[in-house]
């Protein structure tokens, strides 16, 4: 063999060795990833069950051991107590009922329209002519006389009426003492119901009061004048008894007494 064969042969095994070398290998690299199929999908792995704590683990080996008491929350029978209201710009209410601030108008009231004064012009206009038109149509007449008596008693309130109707109001400091003349008019005649409301203090003590409401039917004939005479009686001493020795006593009599004066 000639010597530049051999080098010949040299060199191209240089080459070669040179040219594997250079390569990757194969078997240590990296798989490339797989991928997911549509139509098998992946299934998530269920995460590993946590340890039990060491005391659960203890009860769970020993299930004759004693279990400790648990107490049962207290209830009351009504339910749960109301939640405390809130201080301060959202407080709410203690009642709906309770009114704003702002709640009333502060401006004053509208005058009454002028068809409200007219209405009760005629309302009063009305009741004079049928006041006039009983004064024509009868000649019976009724007198009420009211007459108080009582030394450490006082008038509050004083009402007189006819059939449910109010022929009278004691004005202020209204007093009785003497016979006082509080209604005389023409009726129909025949039955009529007078009544008397009255409320009354005792000075020494004015916590101390009474009320009485009485009714009476009375028959006035016709052409007649009948004077019904109201006397208010008033001796109780509950005022100055009663807190001295806690007893005490009301005495209090409403009478009437009618009778045809002409």
């Amino acid at each position: 063999m000639t010597p530049r064969r051999v080098l010949a042969l040299t060199l191209c095994g240089i080459l070669a060795a040179s040219s594997a070398a250079a390569q990757p290998k194969r078997g240590r690299g990296k798989p490339p990833a797989a991928k997911p199929s549509k139509e098998t999908p992946e299934k998530a792995e269920p995460p590993a069950p946590e340890k039990p704590p060491r005391a659960e683990a203890e009860k769970a080996a020993k299930p004759d051991a004693p279990q400790p008491a648990v107490e049962a929350p207290v209830t009351d029978e009504l339910g749960d107590a109301p939640p405390a209201a809130a201080s301060g710009a959202g407080a709410q209410k203690l009642s709906p009922l309770t009114p704003e601030a702002d709640e009333f108008p502060t401006a004053a009231p509208p005058l009454p329209p002028a068809e409200l004064d007219r209405l009760l012009g005629d309302i009063s206009a009305l009741r004079s002519r049928v006041a006039a038109l009983t004064t024509t149509l009868f000649k019976s007449r009724l007198r009420v006389v009211v007459e108080t008596r009582g030394e450490d008693a006082r008038l509050d309130t004083l009402g007189v009426t006819l059939d449910d109707g109010v022929v009278f109001s004691a004005p202020e400091r209204f007093s009785a003492d003497d016979e006082r003349i509080v209604y005389e008019h023409a009726v129909a005649p025949g039955q009529h119901v007078l009544g008397v409301d009255v409320q009354r203090y005792d000075v020494r003590n004015r916590e101390y009061r009474t009320w009485q409401s009485s009714k009476f039917s009375l028959l006035v004939p016709e052409n007649q004048l009948v004077e019904a005479h109201v006397v208010i009686e008033d001796d109780s001493d509950m005022a100055a008894d009663f807190p001295e020795d806690q007893d005490g006593e009301y005495d209090v009599r409403v009478r009437l007494r009618a009778r045809v004066t002409e």
